[in-house]
């Protein structure tokens, strides 16, 4: 393993990025091989002190979590507790996302308001293509996910009146004026209204290492004591205004 005898801490995160947290770096609109990232920045911070160099690749979230449960990637980043399974242990959590829902005002100038996560189940629900909602106490059978692959076509099926609101968190929409141009003004329009979702459990995110070995162990222990003193200094807050002052 990586960690234990060199100074290069191997990581990965979801390809499908997950900005402000993880995210392939932009020039001039193009990606870019650089991950960066407030969490990127976060592991960096605390490694440090260790003397790490950490090396950051992005990679389908499933395989990206099969090879750190293998000790062949030293950390899996922004893991939530529905992935971890029985085969990673978490760190602390470093973050906790802010779930919203999202309706538009075009189809539905009236607006459209949640007392209880119960009244999704009134109205018709989509969401991207691959991913589940579970996290939200919402059955990924009753979302509408078709073939959506992106957050433009998720919003104008909104503004088209095929569905009525989508959910996500609030720190990743806004994490996607940095790496999605065009949805910039599809967001600032004033046509897109953001809620809080009620009662909803919330969603922390956390550093994720394999299950079983005294390096595993280690490095876990390492990674808490890191994010125990930097949230002395609310470091991480301070990360994610950089990215989001952008």
């Amino acid at each position: 393993m990586g960690y234990a005898c060199a100074g290069t801490v191997q990581v990965c995160a979801d390809q499908a990025e997950m900005p402000p947290f993880v995210f392939a770096e932009r020039v001039n609109g193009q990606r870019s091989g650089k991950v960066v990232g407030a969490s990127v920045d976060l592991l960096k911070l605390i490694g440090a002190r260790q003397g790490w160099d950490v090396s950051v690749q992005l990679l389908p979230w499933a395989r990206c979590l099969a090879l750190v449960a293998d000790h062949r990637v030293d950390i899996a980043l922004n893991v939530g507790q529905a992935d971890a399974g029985s085969q990673l242990v978490l760190s602390d959590a470093y973050f906790t996302m802010h779930n919203v829902y999202f309706y538009s005002r075009r189809a539905r100038p009236q607006g459209l308001s949640l007392q209880k996560l119960s009244d999704v189940g009134r109205y018709h629900l989509c969401g991207l293509g691959g991913y589940h909602f579970e996290v939200y106490g919402i059955p990924t059978s009753k979302v509408d996910r078709g073939a959506t692959i992106g957050y433009e076509q998720l919003i104008g099926k909104l503004h088209l009146g095929r569905c009525d609101l989508f959910i996500d968190s609030r720190e990743t929409m806004a994490g996607q004026y940095l790496i999605n141009p065009k949805l910039r003004s599809l967001l600032v329009d004033g046509t897109l209204v953001s809620q809080p979702l009620p009662d909803s459990p919330l969603r922390s995110l956390y550093f994720g290492v394999a299950a079983g070995g005294a390096d595993a162990a280690r490095l876990l222990q390492t990674l808490n004591e890191g994010l125990a003193r930097l949230a002395k200094t609310r470091e991480l807050e301070k990360l994610l205004d950089h990215y989001m002052e952008q």
